[in-house]
């Protein structure tokens, strides 16, 4: 799905944010907002495995950078995004971000600190 990228495409990310999973969530094929259980006020709340950028859109933003130290803690995917695009111009995958098709692993015990003890998703996914 990512080889279908026009300019910066997003997906849902399995065991990440202390979550089973955390998305974006889309309505009417667009995302308006995100599923997550860490920071949902950061411009572009996703894990670095949930999204992909354009060949093209790296080219014409020769200026754009993911900072590897200067931006505060989980911010650097917002910081990077910020620069290249908008929440209004993402391309949403995997069934409108319905399915999982990415984890974020580790070879560490999960963590699902930060699941809700209600599941307050508006879809259900299997992870």
């Amino acid at each position: 799905q990512m080889r279908t990228t026009r300019k910066v495409s997003v997906w849902p990310v399995g065991l990440v944010g202390g979550r089973r999973y955390e998305r974006p969530v889309v309505e009417n094929g667009r995302v308006v907002g995100w599923y997550t259980g860490w920071r949902a006020d950061r411009p572009f709340a996703i894990d670095m495995a949930g999204f992909a950028v354009s060949l093209q859109v790296i080219l014409s933003h020769p200026k754009a950078v993911f900072k590897r130290r200067g931006s505060q803690p989980g911010m650097q995917e917002s910081d990077f995004l910020k620069q290249i695009t908008t929440v209004e111009e993402l391309e949403p995958k995997a069934n409108n971000c319905t399915k999982v098709l990415v984890w974020h692993t580790r070879t560490e015990k999960v963590n699902l600190a930060n699941e809700p003890k209600y599941h307050l998703d508006t879809v259900n996914i299997e992870v």
